[in-house]
């Protein structure tokens, strides 16, 4: 049956035009490249990025370890190393479990392998790599830094300490271009530095950029305190004013709506350290702290020697008042002091510093024409701002149009890319719809008109009941395939016999004039041949067939004539 189909399979093609033959070998040639491909596609893993900006060493140690583990990957440039997207996690895990993400940097892993044999000096060296190693890794670590080198200088001990240099330091600083880094960040990691160094003093630490600009010159002493005090007032000035500032807008958003107002903030603070010290009294309130009081009575008669001994009685006695004529004297003294207690209050103030000295508020809304509303806005914002007028701060609310246009003109465009996007994603399924309905019906019609040219050139396997018809011998029937599969009536098969017969006794009288010519006819065509030999193959195969097919036309020809 092979055989067969190679042979109708070559009779076919050989009966096609040059531009048909062409088309169907781009087809098969499509297919057959096209669905492999189309299999490597399906089985290829989607890659995703694991790693990015890596140094070439790390990239390295990367790749031979994802190669020892069986993992595929690819590299990109800019040291980007692309796995398996369900793979990705896994083996950002593995490769910083094994401490294969370190830069071109070392730290203290200088020291875990064997150390036996090696000498001091060596021992020293290493350790000012580690500690180099780590401050870079550490200062690496910061949002605005992109990539940092450090160099530490660690003078030998000498006997003396008035003899003893001091260790220095300097830092260079790649930024990176998202980010910059401000003075605060550069005194922190001068700071750093010198806080991991032993010996090492922050105004010792030089930090520089890459493009040669001093970040840091070190040598500053105070001054660097100082400006690291400033900086630190400024930064609580500012979170005082942006908090402020965020308080006051969400009151605005609710009120207003969204981008309705705009609210800015400005927060001066006293930083001046005051202790006070105030004694107060109070008269009304006291208590005797001490008291005397001295009483003296002298009494004289005349002719009398009585007395009081002592240097008193002996004294010439005082001109009182009391005394009358002469005939005595009469002494008395009375003194009395009283010393009172005041109650004393003694307060001790201290303030701190950071006391808000004056806050400057300005808000602008916009239109708002109606005045009562907008005095609601103001006293509302006063009491939530903590405006106090005796201190000083202002508060400024005005109205205002607010230009719009931009943001109309940014919403248009906006929309007309999102319609134009919409419009290129309709093109894209027309365009592809239509391709692919051009494509079914070319090779539609590319199969029908396969199949009319080489209607002739298909010899069928097995014929249908109705070409089975036996003609007589020497005749020539012309067979035209039929284009019902149902088994003939008994007229039609009439009809045919009749056509049948007028032909053979036609090619029987040709026969007999060629005959008379001598000349030799074959008495078998080829056509009956080839029809003999399906009809005996269809009665051996399936005999049932052939009885039911002679059944039928028996039934039909009894009940024409019944």
């Amino acid at each position: 049956m092979f055989a067969q189909l190679q042979q109708q399979f070559s009779r076919f093609y050989s009966q096609q035009s040059g531009m048909q033959r062409l088309v169907l070998v781009v087809l098969v040639g499509l297919g057959l490249v096209l669905i492999p491909l189309f299999m490597v596609w399906a089985n290829t893993p989607t890659y995703s990025v694991a790693f990015s900006g890596l140094s070439e060493s790390d990239a390295g140690s990367i790749v031979e370890q994802l190669a020892e583990s069986g993992i595929s990957y690819k590299l990109q440039s800019s040291g980007t190393i692309l796995v398996p997207s369900d793979k990705v996690y896994d083996v950002r895990l593995m490769m910083a479990r094994e401490g294969l993400l370190q830069g071109n940097t070392v730290g203290f892993e200088l020291f875990s392998g064997n150390t036996f044999g090696m000498t001091e000096f060596s021992q020293r060296v290493n350790y000012q790599r580690a500690i180099e190693g780590e401050l870079e890794r550490t200062i690496g670590s910061l949002s605005p830094v992109q990539a940092v080198r450090v160099h530490i200088v660690l003078p030998e001990k000498t006997l003396l300490a008035k003899d003893q240099s001091q260790a220095t330091a300097s830092v260079t600083v790649m930024e990176k271009a998202s980010g910059q880094l401000d003075a605060a960040q550069v005194r922190a990691i001068t700071h750093l530095v010198a806080s991991s160094v032993e010996g090492l003093q922050p105004e010792n630490v030089v930090v520089v950029d890459v493009n040669g600009n001093m970040l840091a010159s070190g040598g500053m002493g105070g001054g660097s305190a100082q400006l690291a005090q400033t900086d630190t007032r400024r930064a609580a000035e500012f979170y005082a004013a942006h908090e402020l500032q965020n308080k006051v807008q969400s009151i605005l958003d609710k009120a207003l709506g969204p981008n309705k107002s705009v609210v800015q903030a400005n927060v001066s603070m006293d930083w001046t350290e005051r202790e006070t010290t105030t004694n107060s009294y109070e008269p009304e309130a006291s208590a005797v702290r001490s008291a005397q009081n001295v009483t003296e009575v002298y009494t004289s008669t005349q002719g009398s020697l009585d007395g009081i001994p002592g240097a008193i009685s002996n004294l010439p006695p005082a001109v009182d008042s009391t005394t009358s004529g002469g005939q005595g004297v009469v002494y008395t003294r009375t003194e009395s002091t009283m010393n009172y207690e005041i109650t004393q209050i003694q307060t001790h103030q201290m303030d701190a510093p950071g006391e808000i000295k004056r806050i400057s508020l300005s808000v602008l809304v916009d239109v708002i024409t109606d005045t009562a509303q907008l005095a609601t806005l103001e006293n509302v914002i006063s009491a939530a701002a903590g405006i106090d007028e005796t201190r000083g701060d202002v508060l400024a609310v005005e109205t205002l149009a607010f230009d719009r246009s931009f943001y109309e003109t940014q919403v248009v465009d906006l929309e007309a890319s999102q319609q134009r996007d919409l419009y290129m994603e309709i093109a894209k399924i027309a365009i592809a719809v239509l391709a692919l309905v051009g494509i079914l019906w070319y090779i539609q019609r590319l199969l029908k008109n396969l199949r009319l040219v080489s209607s002739e050139a298909w010899t069928p396997v097995l014929r249908p009941v109705s070409d089975m018809a036996l003609p007589s011998p020497g005749s020539r029937p012309q067979f035209t395939p039929p284009t019902d599969r149902s088994i003939p009536s008994m007229e039609q098969l009439t009809s045919q016999l009749a056509a049948q017969s007028e032909t053979d006794a036609r090619a029987q009288q040709i026969a007999a004039e060629k005959r008379r010519a001598k000349i030799e006819i074959p008495t078998v065509s080829p056509e009956y041949e080839q029809l003999s030999g399906a009809v005996t193959e269809l009665v051996d195969s399936d005999p049932s067939s052939m009885a039911e097919a002679i059944q039928l036309w028996l039934t039909e020809d009894e009940n024409r004539n019944g």
